[in-house]
C-alpha cells in the first residue's frame, strides 16, 4: 500500500541530515570523553566539588515533567506520580514494565508474560487507552518506535539501574511533547552525575506451592498432570556503573554495562494454567483445540453423509467427541519467556564556557527472547484427500469417499479426490518457537547554556535505530503438507510415495501418514517443517531547539506578583521510519498466519511555545495565583497534514500549605506507520462462550441464535445446526492498516488539590480528578460487536463485515473471516480520581516510619465502537479482546508501601500492600467463577542494609502468600487482550511468589 515517492531524494536528504547530525553529536561526546580522560587521575578536587554541588542545590532550577519551563518553584498543574530508585530496588525489578504495572494508573500491556503473537517488546499503557497513546521519554526526549511490528516504545532499552526516578504524568501532553501523549507521559530521569565505581548483582526466582483445589480437581477429572511445588524462572541482573567528575566540576562522564538473563516458565508448570480451561455446568473443564492428536478428520457438516472421526487407540476409527478429544495446548506455552539482554552506554556533559555546556550520550542494547506456543499442525488448512491414498483404511474410504459419492478407482485422478479437512497436531515436532532479537542504539549530542541572566537555550540532535529479527521454527509449510498428504503407490517401487515425487514435481517429498497411530516419521517432519524469518528496522531522527526565558528583569511582572512571566519557544523536526519484511512463505501464510510486509514513515515539523504568568503572589488569601498555557503547531506534511494542540492551566494557593490546580489540554495523535501502511491479512480473534457452551452463536446442533438471525450473517438453511464451532474460541479476521486514517484528538480535564498541612508535619496529600475523551479513535470494529449487531439489527454495514466459509464456519476456511481493518471509529472516554498521600514520622528510638498511599478510583472507561452505537462500559469489567475491554479494568486499585528506617546500621524494611479490585466479564448475565475475576491483595516485603562502607545488601519477597491469579476461559490470547494461561499475567502475579537478593558495592 505504501508508495515510496522520490526515494532517491529521500535517501539523499536523510544522508545529509545524518552527516550534519553526526557532526553535531560527535563533537560534544568527543569533548566530554577527552575531558574525562585528561582528568582520570585528578582526584584531589573530588571532595570540594561534591561540597560545592551540595551547597548549590538550593539555587538550581528544575524542569517538571509536563512543562519545559525551568522554575524551582513550579508545581505542575497536572498530576505527576514519581517513583524513585529506592522503590524500584525494593521490588527487585528486573523488568521495568513489571514495576510500572503495579501503578494504579497503568493498564497492563505487552511484556514478558506474553507468548502467542509476542512482539518481544515491553510497553506501558496509561489509563487503558492503549500503549500507542502513551509517550515514553528519557530525560525529556522521546524514545523511538519499539519495533517494526509494534510501534509503542520498548522499555527493554532502558537501563533500570541508571534510573534516578520515573515521573508519570497522566493526561494529554501533546502541546509540550508532541504526538502520542494522548493518555500521558512516562519520563525516565537518568543519573548523569555519578562518580566512582558501582557493581550490583541481583538474583531472583519464582516459588509456588501450586495449590488450587478447584483446578486440581479439574486436572484429575481430565487425566492431566498436576504440577507440584516448584522454584523456577530464575533470573540474574548484573550492573556495572562508573563515573568521573573532572576539571574542578566542570564535567562528568557516566558509563554503564548491564547483563540480564531470565529463564523460562511454561504454563504446564503452574496449576492455574496447566490446561486450557473450558467451562460447563458451573464447573471448569479441560478444553483446548479441535486440532488435536491423533487428529480430527471431518467434513464440517458437508457432503451427503457428514462425518467427524478420530483414530481409536485399539485401531480403526471412532466418532470425534469435542468434549473429550480436544488437544490441551497449554502446557508447552511460555508463561514467561526466556530472555537475555545486555546493554552499555555512556553520557557526559562539559562546561565549555560559562555560557556553553556540551552534552552527549550513546546507548546500545541487544535483547534476545524466545516465545514458544503449542505445536504446529494441519489446522484444517488442507481441504481434500485422494481416495486411493494407501494409508486410508477400508473404513476410512467408506466414511470419507464412498458414502459421499467418491470412488478410489475412478478413471480420472481428479474424480478420486474427496472433501476432507484434517485437524492434526504436530506433537512429534514440538512447540512452535519464535526467536526475536532487538538490537538498538541511540546517539545524542547537543549544546545548552545561558544567554545572559534572562534566557537559556538547548539545541540537540538525536538518532536512534532499532534492528529486528524473528526466526520461526517448527512451523509447517502448508504447500508441503498438501504434497505429503497426496500419496499413491509408486509404480516403480510398489511403495507409498507422494504424487509430486512420482511425477517428478518434487522428488524430495516424503509421505505424511496421519491416518495411523505412530505413522509420522522423522523424514516426513524434515520435509513438512520449514523455518520462517522476518526482519526489519526502525529509525528515528530528531532535531530540536528550545529557548527559555524569565522576563522578570524586563519588568514583565504582574502588579500583584513578584515573579515575572516565563516563556518557552521551540522548534523541532522529527522523522520516524520503519520497514519490516518477511520471507515468501511467511508473507503468503504458508507457515500459518500470513505476515504482511510493512513499510512507511512519519515526518513532522513543529513549533511550540509555553508561558507561565504569576498573577498574584504573597498576598492575604492568595499565596500564589498563576496561569499557564502551551501551544504547538505540527505539520505532518506527508500524511495527515497540519494540526494544533494547546493547554491552559491554573494554580491557586490561598496559603503555602494548600494548592489547587486545574488544567485543560487538547491533544492529538497522528497514526503511526503500522496503522497506516500494514497490508490487510488474516489474523485471529476470540469470542466469549454462549449459553449453549459454544463460542460461535450460530454453531452446533442447537445454536444460541435463531436461523433468521444467523441467516443475516450468511448461514444457509442446510448449514444451520451443522456448523462446526472452534473449541479454542479462535476465529479468523482480516486486519491491517488504512492509509486514509485521520488524526485522533482528545480533551483532558484535570482538577485537584495538593495539601501539606502545617499542623500535621510530614503529611502530604494530593487528590486529582481526571477526564479524558479521545475522538476519532483509531481502531477497528470489534468482531464480536460486528457479529452481534448483524445478528440483532440486520444492519448492512455490520453484516457486510461477516464472511462465513463454505461450511458456514468462521475459522476453518480461507474464505471465513470478519473484517477488522483499521479506521477512525468512535470515541474512548475515561474518568476517575487519583489519590496520593504520604506521611512520615519518628517513632522515638526505633527510627522513623513513612506510609505512602497511591490509589485510582476508576469512574468510567467507555468505548463507543462507532458513532451512534451503544457504549461499551469497561470500568469494572474485562473481556477476551482489547477491541471490547481486554485486560482487567478494576474500579479501584491501590499501593500502600510502609517503610521503616531503623536506627541500626542503615537497615530499612518495607512492606507493600497491593490491591486489585474484582472485575466482571463484559456482557455476561451470570455471576460465577468463569465470569468474575476476584479481587487480589498482595503483600510484598523487602529489607535493605549497609553491611560495611560501600557495601549494601537487599532481600525481598513479592506476593508473600503465594496468591494464585484469578482465572477464566474468557481472558483471550488474541486481539490485544494480553491474556495468557487463563489469566492476565501482566495484571496479576501469575507465577507465585518472587524471591530476590542483591548486593551493591561502591568504591
Amino acid at each position: 500500500m505504501f508508495n515510496k515517492l522520490n526515494q532517491n531524494s529521500r535517501d539523499k536528504k536523510a544522508h545529509f541530515k545524518r552527516q550534519v547530525f553526526l557532526g553535531a553529536a560527535s563533537a560534544p561526546i568527543a569533548v566530554v570523553l577527552a575531558t574525562g580522560s585528561m582528568q582520570a587521575f585528578a582526584q584531589e578536587g573530588v571532595e570540594r566539588v561534591e561540597a560545592e554541588a551540595e551547597a548549590s542545590k538550593v539555587e538550581q532550577t528544575i524542569i517538571v515533567t509536563g512543562s519545559r519551563i525551568k522554575n524551582a518553584n513550579l508545581v505542575s498543574p497536572s498530576p505527576v506520580t514519581t517513583v524513585g530508585a529506592d522503590q524500584i530496588q525494593a521490588r527487585g525489578t528486573v523488568r521495568v514494565e513489571d514495576m510500572l504495572n503495579t501503578l494504579p494508573q497503568v493498564s497492563p500491556s505487552e511484556g514478558a508474560g506474553r507468548a502467542n503473537e509476542a512482539a518481544g517488546t515491553a510497553n506501558v499503557d496509561l489509563r487503558g487507552l492503549g500503549a500507542e497513546r502513551t509517550l515514553v521519554l528519557v530525560d525529556g526526549r522521546r524514545m523511538p518506535y519499539g519495533s517494526p511490528v509494534s510501534a509503542p516504545a520498548d522499555l527493554n532499552q532502558i537501563p533500570s539501574m541508571l534510573v534516578e526516578r520515573v515521573e508519570v504524568l497522566t493526561g494529554g501532553a501533546s502541546a509540550v511533547y508532541g504526538a502520542d501523549a494522548v493518555a500521558g507521559v512516562v519520563n525516565f530521569i537518568m543519573k548523569d552525575d555519578f562518580e566512582g565505581v558501582m557493581a550490583d548483582v541481583q538474583i531472583g526466582a519464582f516459588q509456588t506451592a501450586n495449590s488450587n483445589n478447584r483446578i486440581e480437581q479439574t486436572l484429575r477429572a481430565y487425566d492431566q498432570p498436576i504440577p507440584g511445588s516448584t522454584m523456577d524462572g530464575e533470573s540474574i541482573d548484573v550492573n556495572l556503573v562508573f563515573g568521573l567528575n573532572g576539571d574542578d566540576g566542570r564535567g562528568n562522564i557516566t558509563g554503564y554495562f548491564n547483563w540480564k538473563k531470565q529463564n523460562e516458565v511454561l504454563q504446564g508448570e503452574r496449576v492455574s494454567s496447566a490446561c486450557a480451561l473450558g467451562y460447563s455446568n458451573d464447573t471448569f473443564t479441560c478444553g483446548g483445540s479441535g486440532t488435536t492428536n491423533p487428529g480430527q478428520f471431518t467434513s464440517f457438516g458437508g457432503g451427503d453423509v457428514p462425518f467427524s472421526f478420530t483414530l481409536a487407540e485399539g485401531g480403526g476409527i471412532r466418532d470425534y467427541n469435542p468434549d473429550t478429544d480436544t488437544y490441551n495446548y497449554a502446557p508447552l506455552n511460555h508463561f514467561i519467556r526466556p530472555n537475555e539482554r545486555f546493554s552499555f552506554g555512556a553520557m557526559g556533559h562539559y562546561d565549555l564556557t560559562d555560557a556553553v555546556e556540551l552534552y552527549g550520550s550513546f546507548a546500545f542494547t541487544n535483547d534476545l527472547t524466545t516465545a514458544q506456543i503449542a505445536p504446529a499442525g494441519n489446522f484444517f488448512q488442507t481441504k481434500t484427500i485422494n481416495c486411493d491414498n494407501p494409508f486410508l483404511t477400508d473404513e476410512m474410504v467408506q466414511v470419507i469417499c464412498l458414502n459421499n459419492g467418491y470412488s478410489p478407482t475412478a478413471a480420472d485422478l481428479e474424480d478420486r479426490v474427496a472433501p476432507l479437512q484434517i485437524g492434526r497436531r504436530n506433537v512429534e515436532g514440538g512447540g512452535r518457537q519464535n526467536e526475536t532479537e532487538h538490537t538498538s542504539f541511540k546517539v545524542l549530542g547537543g549544546f545548552r547554556g545561558d544567554l545572559g541572566s534572562a534566557w537559556s537555550y538547548d539545541v540537540y540532535g538525536q538518532y536512534s535505530k532499532v534492528m529486528y529479527s524473528d526466526s520461526a521454527a517448527n512451523f509447517f509449510n502448508l504447500d508441503k503438507v498438501a504434497n505429503a498428504l497426496e500419496v499413491r503407490i509408486d509404480p516403480d517401487t510398489g511403495a507409498p510415495a507422494c504424487q509430486v515425487a512420482i511425477d517428478g514435481t518434487d522428488p524430495s517429498c516424503v509421505p505424511y501418514n496421519v491416518f495411523e497411530l505412530g505413522g509420522v516419521t522423522q523424514e516426513a517432519l524434515d520435509y513438512v517443517q520449514t523455518p520462517g524469518f522476518r526482519e526489519g528496522e526502525v529509525t528515528q531522527e530528531i532535531y530540536s531547539a528550545v529557548l527559555t526565558g524569565d522576563l522578570t528583569e524586563y519588568g514583565l511582572v504582574m502588579p500583584w506578583a513578584e515573579t515575572g512571566i516565563q516563556t518557552v519557544f521551540g522548534a523541532e523536526y522529527r522523522d520516524e521510519y520503519l520497514v519490516q519484511t518477511n520471507d515468501a512463505l511467511t508473507r503468503e501464510g504458508k507457515l500459518g498466519t500470513a505476515r504482511a510486509d510493512v513499510e512507511g514513515g512519519i515526518s513532522v515539523y513543529e513549533f511550540f511555545t509555553e508561558v507561565q504568568v504569576p498573577l498574584v503572589e504573597s498576598r492575604p488569601g492568595i499565596e500564589e495565583l498563576a496561569i499557564n498555557g502551551a501551544y504547538r503547531f505540527s505539520d505532518y506534511y506527508e500524511t495527515t497534514g497540519t494540526q494544533s494542540t494547546y493547554a491552559l492551566g491554573l494554580t491557586y494557593a490561598p496559603v503555602s500549605d494548600y494548592r489547587f490546580r486545574a488544567q485543560y489540554q487538547r491533544a492529538t495523535r497522528s497514526p503511526n506507520p503500522i496503522e497506516l501502511y500494514a497490508p490487510q491479512s488474516p489474523f485471529e480473534f476470540t469470542l466469549p462462550v454462549n449459553a449453549n457452551g459454544l463460542y460461535d452463536p450460530c454453531a452446533g446442533a442447537n445454536p444460541a441464535r435463531t436461523f433468521e438471525e444467523c441467516a443475516r450473517t450468511g448461514v444457509t438453511a442446510a448449514q444451520y445446526g451443522n456448523i462446526a464451532d472452534n473449541p479454542a474460541a479462535q476465529f479468523r479476521n482480516i486486519s491491517g492498516g488504512n492509509p486514509d486514517l485521520d488524526v485522533e484528538s482528545s480533551d483532558t480535564y484535570t482538577i485537584g488539590m495538593v495539601a501539606s498541612p502545617g499542623f500535621i508535619p510530614g503529611l502530604n496529600v494530593s487528590v486529582d480528578y481526571f477526564s479524558i475523551k479521545v475522538e476519532d479513535f483509531i481502531g477497528s470494529v470489534p468482531e464480536e460487536q460486528a457479529l452481534n449487531q448483524c445478528l440483532t439489527t440486520a444492519d448492512e454495514f455490520f453484516c457486510g463485515l461477516i464472511n462465513r466459509g463454505s461450511n458456514g464456519e468462521l475459522w476453518a476456511s480461507e474464505d471465513a473471516f470478519v473484517i477488522a481493518t483499521k479506521l477512525n471509529t468512535g470515541s474512548l472516554e475515561t474518568s476517575g480520581i487519583d489519590v496520593s498521600a504520604n506521611y512520615a514520622f519518628d517513632i522515638g528510638s526505633y527510627g522513623s516510619l513513612r506510609v505512602d498511599y497511591l490509589a485510582t478510583f476508576l469512574h468510567a472507561l467507555d468505548k463507543e465502537p462507532l458513532p451512534g452505537l451503544d457504549i461499551i462500559e469497561c470500568a469494572g469489567y474485562f473481556a477476551s479482546t482489547n477491541a471490547s475491554c481486554g485486560t482487567s479494568k478494576p474500579e479501584y486499585r491501590h499501593n500502600i508501601p510502609v517503610t521503616w528506617t531503623t536506627p541500626w546500621g542503615d537497615l530499612t524494611a518495607r512492606a507493600t500492600w497491593r490491591h486489585i479490585g474484582s472485575v466482571d466479564l463484559i456482557g455476561s448475565t451470570a455471576s460465577n467463577a468463569n465470569t468474575v475475576l476476584d479481587a487480589r491483595d498482595y503483600l510484598d516485603l523487602s529489607l535493605r542494609a549497609t553491611v560495611r562502607d560501600g557495601v549494601g545488601v537487599r532481600f525481598g519477597v513479592n506476593n508473600v502468600f503465594d496468591k494464585n491469579p484469578p482465572v477464566s476461559t474468557n481472558v483471550g490470547s488474541a486481539g490485544g487482550s494480553f491474556g495468557n494461561g487463563n489469566t492476565f499475567p501482566q495484571a496479576y502475579d501469575a507465577l507465585g511468589r518472587y524471591i530476590f537478593a542483591g548486593v551493591n558495592v561502591k568504591f
